[in-house]
């Protein structure tokens, strides 16, 4: 008897070994976006590094930035946790720079407007020194993919004048700024987890992105603003088109996703185009997003708000904004009205349909203009037409704890 189940047991771990190599995992690296996958499909579509022939496999933070660097395709996986050198802020602190030195020169009480003069100089060539190891420059036609469990660490991906650029399947924590400047009233920081500018085709999928382990909520007030050691968690700028930014979980972050960085349309107008679907949203003070200048798709995503939290908005409606904003849910905290969900900074109408707050139908575009002055307009101009399917509400909030965020992909 025992006999006759071990020769079962073999027998069956050879089907299934059958079915494996007749249905193998598929090839991430050549994977490409849907043809009607937001905005990123228009135009042409995102391929990103599909054309390439072979692909590599990074574990280093050199090893990253050189993998990639360059326009011609490549697809580059990254395995393990990578992370920036192990360096201290003091590590990197031009002569002349002391934190103490700086709050005591620029202390409101004596000074007036942004810093300036050798103190801010030193504090910029600090941050200099710093950037030069944080930052990794990404290239056109990238795809740049983790495999399960894959995180950088205190880096920043910047896609700077690229075009045709995919990130997927991986963490992207504490991209962590030494060297914060006081500008008259806030404190500004460099260094996005992911910073797209002035680039075009962009889809980022199923990523991470948090403050690691130094949450901004954790620091000190300076001349009362918080000190802010972190900027935006993906920020898409000066110019940029055509991105989509899909399966994602952004967590625990207070400026968080900002579209459009100046009011100014010589460089925006008419771009600016990003769609946002099927993501989780949890613990963003602002910004989720801040939109200026773009027709951006808000649809099927989950946003928790913890009690206890900072939070003052989620939908910033910008200079000349289209935000089209369809079947996302709310998890508010008691005291949170679902008015503030939407922020006025500039902007004139955002279309709002098929919300839920705290499993309600709630119509947050009616509650805002219950409560303010002048009201916001319901029409934005544009019907989305890329997109998939947009699913229920009421199904959005499992769906994406599901299947949204790194490592959900093999």
């Amino acid at each position: 008897m025992q006999e006759a189940a071990r020769l079962m047991h073999a027998v069956a771990a050879l089907a299934v070994a059958a079915v494996t190599a007749l249905t193998p995992a598929p090839d991430l690296g050549h994977q490409i976006l849907a043809s009607n996958d937001g905005w990123a499909a228009a135009e042409g579509g995102t391929t990103g590094g599909a054309a390439a022939r072979h692909a590599v496999t990074v574990r280093t933070r050199d090893e990253l930035a050189a993998a990639v660097a360059g326009d011609e395709p490549k697809i580059v996986y990254v395995e393990g946790a990578v992370t920036a050198p192990a360096k201290t802020c003091a590590d990197y602190a031009a002569p002349g720079y002391s934190l103490p030195d700086y709050l005591d020169a620029y202390d409101p009480a004596r000074w007036t407007g942004p810093a300036s003069g050798p103190l801010e100089e030193a504090r910029k060539a600090s941050a200099a020194g710093q950037r030069r190891d944080v930052v990794i420059g990404i290239g056109a036609n990238t795809t740049l993919i983790g495999r399960r469990g894959a995180s950088l660490s205190g880096l920043a991906l910047a896609v700077e004048q690229s075009d045709n650029v995919i990130i997927r399947n991986l963490a992207v924590h504490d991209a962590y700024d030494c060297f914060p400047g006081w500008s008259g009233g806030d404190w500004k920081t460099e260094y996005d987890n992911v910073m797209i500018s002035e680039s075009r085709h962009v889809w980022v999928d199923h990523v991470t992105l948090t403050d690691g382990d130094r949450p901004d909520q954790a620091e000190p007030y300076y001349f009362g603003a918080r000190f802010l050691h972190h900027d935006g968690l993906l920020d898409v700028v000066r110019g940029s088109d055509l991105v989509t930014v899909s399966w994602s979980v952004f967590s625990g972050h207070d400026k968080s996703l900002l579209w459009g960085n100046t009011d100014n349309p010589e460089h925006d107008a008419g771009k600016l185009r990003v769609t946002l679907h099927h993501n989780a949203l949890t613990g963003l003070n602002q910004r989720a997003p801040r939109v200026r200048h773009g027709q951006v798709h808000v649809y099927n995503n989950a946003y928790t708000v913890p009690a206890g939290s900072a939070y003052t908005y989620s939908w910033g409606v910008g200079v000349n904004s289209a935000i089209y904003a369809q079947n996302n849910t709310f998890r508010l905290p008691e005291g949170t009205s679902a008015d503030k969900i939407i922020y006025r900074w500039g902007g004139n109408a955002i279309h709002e349909e098929g919300t839920l707050v705290n499993g309600r139908r709630v119509g947050v575009l009616a509650a805002y203009n219950a409560v303010n002055d002048p009201d916001l307009g319901g029409d934005v101009g544009w019907t989305p037409a890329l997109h998939g399917r947009v699913d229920p509400a009421w199904a959005v909030a499992a769906l994406v704890k599901a299947r949204a965020g790194a490592g959900r992909l093999s």
